[in-house]
């Protein structure tokens, strides 16, 4: 029993080094975001650290579905949810290389950040700094679970910060008139990337809901025996 026991801890250390993993690339992704905003030179080789940070993200999912088909010690029900956090999260990385990946298709002379993805970088790094503090309190959710749950308030909080940047761009974006012809184009290209940014910040919250109910489930808690 002991034993049984001991390998279920060790099991469940597995996962939460693979959700931290995942966290921190969340936050890796938002930083080189606003690092764009310090140098907006450096976007071709932010794009491509930020290809190289997705397929590592991509890779740590992996792992945690093949964790997942290999554990038979879960109900079906929590082995989606845990399946589920994985891929949100791992959406937020894949939201900021792909908004990131569509301002490459701009004009190249342009010397400084487009004012709507520097607003959205700070919600967004604000969002996955929180969302790496929540995780962390997974290992020990039975004296942390008020931090868990703060912190899923704060996200959803940056989360409603983010609809009204989204709000004030989208009515910027489609009614001030164009200078000239050539910027229409320009102009549909930032339309998808505030939408793509938006959405990035809509998954965080998602993030957020995910791990309050895990926090509600007591799904990882140890109380008394453990998982």
């Amino acid at each position: 029993m002991i034993y049984e026991k001991n390998i279920s801890l060790l099991r469940e250390k597995k996962f939460f080094t693979l959700f931290e993993n995942l966290a921190e690339k969340a936050v890796e992704a938002a930083e080189l975001l606003v690092y764009l905003k310090e140098d907006y030179s450096k976007l071709p080789q932010i794009s491509q650290e930020l290809n190289t940070l997705e397929d590592e993200a991509d890779s740590v999912v992996h792992q945690i579905v093949q964790e997942l088909i290999y554990d038979h010690s879960r109900e079906g029900e929590e082995k989606a949810d845990i399946r589920y956090f994985a891929h949100n999260l791992d959406n937020v990385v894949d939201g900021v290389e792909k908004a990131v990946n569509r301002l490459t298709f701009t004009r190249v002379e342009h010397k400084t950040i487009p004012e709507p993805v520097s607003d959205f970088s700070t919600a967004i790094l604000k969002a996955s700094q929180e969302i790496r503090k929540a995780v962390s309190c997974l290992r020990n959710l039975s004296t942390e679970e008020r931090t868990l749950e703060s912190c899923c308030i704060r996200i959803n909080e940056l989360e409603n910060e983010a609809d009204k940047i989204n709000r004030k761009w989208l009515r910027i974006l489609m009614t001030t008139p164009l200078k000239e012809p050539d910027e229409f184009l320009e102009r549909v290209v930032l339309k998808e990337v505030v939408d793509i940014l938006e959405d990035t910040m809509d998954q965080c919250e998602d993030v957020a809901n995910i791990l309050d109910t895990f926090r509600v489930k007591k799904l990882f808690f140890y109380y008394e025996s453990c998982f």
